[in-house]
Formats: C-alpha cells, structure tokens, sequence
C-alpha cells in the first residue's frame, strides 16, 4: 500500500502531510476527516495563489472549466476508482473547511510567473511537439494500476518521462518544501496541515530530508 499520510514535528511544530488523488470526489471526506482529527491552525495548499484566487473566483461564480488534453484522459482513467470532479474536489473541501472553521489557506506551490520562466528555461518546441504526439500512445496505455494511488504515480511517471518536464515537477517540488520551511519560521501556528498532490509529496519530503524518517 502507499503510503500518503504523514505526521511530522518540525521546529517544534506538528505537520501533517496529506497526498492528495487530484480530481477523485471521494477526497473531500477523507480530508474532512483529517480535519476533525488533527485540528490544523493553518492549511497549506499545494497550488500557485492565481489557482488559489481562481478558486475564490469559481465559488464566488461558477464557470465552465475546459480541461486540457492530458487532464481528459487522466480524467477519464482515473473514473475507474471512483466519481472526478473538476476543480479538484480536495481543494473545494479545504475552502468549505476554512470558511467554516475560520482557518486561513497559504499557497504552496510557484507563482505563475516563475513557473513561467522555468518551464521556459528547460522546454523546448520539439519537447511540446513529442508531449502532443504522446497522448494517442498514453490514452492507449493500460496503466495496471489497482488502486488510485497506483495509477496516479504511474501516470505521472509516464507523463514526465520526458526530461524537461520531469525537471519542472522536481523544481516545483523544491520550492514547496522551502515555502514549508519558510512558513515553519514565519507563523505562530503550532498545528499545520500541507494538502499536496500525491505525485509531488514524497518530491517534497525528500526535499525536507524527511524520507528517512517515515
């Protein structure tokens, strides 16, 4: 089974880290349950603040979200576990959680226009080129997986096999743990909880030098 929860004392203060199954709706009550338990003063979300301030905008006044190509077909494999949902139904129960506890919600993830300047930075036209000839062969692609877990690790594995965009994953990974450990020294709150993508949670605890520990 693999692992995705994990409780952490760090500066003196407890972390508990959630990888979350991106678009599974059943998600919403596993983290109302983590909640309930561990009583977070703070939550922090592994996304950008503009995907943040977009899902302040979404509940304010729902709009029609168009997934791209890559999200359709994970979408679509991903239904073999259980009912999706767009946006990420972690994310749209962590805001119902902080409106009704009155617990604040902090971005992990890169701002848009850093991320901008790595993708940039490592990504070439021929790499956008093979990614778009690689869907037909990855809509094909029988993943074997047995559990959600499984199956969004391997589709991330497959997705990146391509160097640059496996490079962008572990910077995103990188700034995330050093926002944690920023947000460790900055805030008086003793009890965080860090609600990140399965895919890039271990990515993370290694960056903190926390895989030796768990």
């Amino acid at each position: 089974m693999i692992r995705r929860i994990f409780k952490q004392t760090l500066n003196g203060k407890e972390i508990l880290f959630f990888g979350t199954i991106k678009g599974l709706v059943k998600e919403r009550k596993l983290l109302r349950e983590l909640v309930i338990d561990f009583k977070p003063e703070l939550l922090l979300l592994g996304i950008s603040p503009e995907e943040l301030k977009g899902l302040y905008s979404y509940l304010q006044d729902p709009f029609e979200i168009q997934p791209d190509g890559y999200e359709i077909i994970y979408g679509l494999k991903l239904k073999e576990f259980g009912e999706v949902g767009l946006p990420v139904p972690t994310y749209l129960e962590a805001f119902a959680i902080s409106k009704e506890n009155g617990i604040e919600m902090i971005p992990l993830d890169m701002p848009e226009e850093l991320y901008s300047r790595v993708y940039l930075k490592k990504v070439e036209f021929y790499h956008l080129l093979l990614l778009n000839l690689r869907k037909k062969k990855i809509w094909k692609k029988k993943f074997d997986a047995r559990t959600p877990e499984e199956f969004v690790l391997k589709w991330d594995k497959e997705v990146n096999k391509l160097k640059p965009f496996r490079e962008i994953e572990n910077e995103r990974e990188r700034y995330m743990a050093k926002k944690i450990k920023e947000l460790l020294k900055e805030r008086k709150e003793k009890k965080l909880l860090a609600v990140i993508e399965l895919e890039r949670l271990y990515g993370v605890l290694d960056s903190l030098n926390l895989l030796h520990t768990i």
